[in-house]
């Protein structure tokens, strides 16, 4: 199936991607979600398979559903994972994401995703910035790197929600996997039945 083909927001688990006359303007492809050239990928960046999660850093299951892909993810080399922030928890959320995003520059993306998904305190604004801080990130640097590039990425997680809107996702997380949406959380054995699928 292309991956040009627009994708079909289903209730439940999940659903392929068909065409859908009269929904074409308005729903996102899975290269536009997928391959946002403003969005950085972990994994394998030549992965044949791309999983998206629809993420916030203050969600629980998104961070359980990000441990047991990380798991998978060891396995199998051949995933390409993005996230697409959707900070649906407030500015806490929102700052969070903007300041991952911004680590990107310092070549310290991966390691902010990972230190605030091991957290498992409530976030604040300071203590996201001491989370960043011991995972290797400048915040200080971060936060200047936000002061110019502000408007693009609030731009990227603008996309972002309307990607999710469009899918009529409920609440994180929520994964596109291949052509396939799954709105809910995910276990290992849940990404690797997904996984086999998209590359059938």
């Amino acid at each position: 199936m292309s991956r040009r083909l627009v994708l079909q927001a289903a209730v439940g688990m999940g659903a392929l991607a068909v065409a859908r006359p009269g929904w074409t303007a308005i729903m996102p492809t899975v290269d536009e979600v997928a391959r946002d050239p403003e969005l950085p990928a972990l994994g394998n960046a030549d992965g044949d398979v791309t999983i998206v999660e629809f993420t916030d850093y203050q969600c629980p299951y998104c961070k359980l559903s990000f441990h047991q892909l990380s798991e998978v993810m060891k396995e199998d080399t051949g995933i390409r994972l993005v996230l697409r922030d959707w900070p649906i928890f407030g500015e806490v959320s929102r700052n969070a994401a903007l300041l991952t995003l911004a680590a990107n520059g310092q070549g310290r993306y991966a390691d902010a995703v990972h230190g605030l998904m091991a957290n498992h305190d409530r976030l604040t604004f300071r203590r996201t910035a001491d989370l960043l801080g011991e995972a290797g990130v400048d915040v200080k640097l971060a936060r200047q790197h936000l002061d110019a590039q502000g408007d693009r990425l609030a731009q990227l997680l603008s996309r972002t929600d309307a990607q999710a809107s469009a899918f009529a996702l409920r609440g994180t997380p929520g994964f596109l996997i291949g052509n396939a949406l799954y709105k809910r959380g995910m276990t290992a054995d849940d990404f690797r039945q997904a996984i086999a699928k998209a590359r059938a």
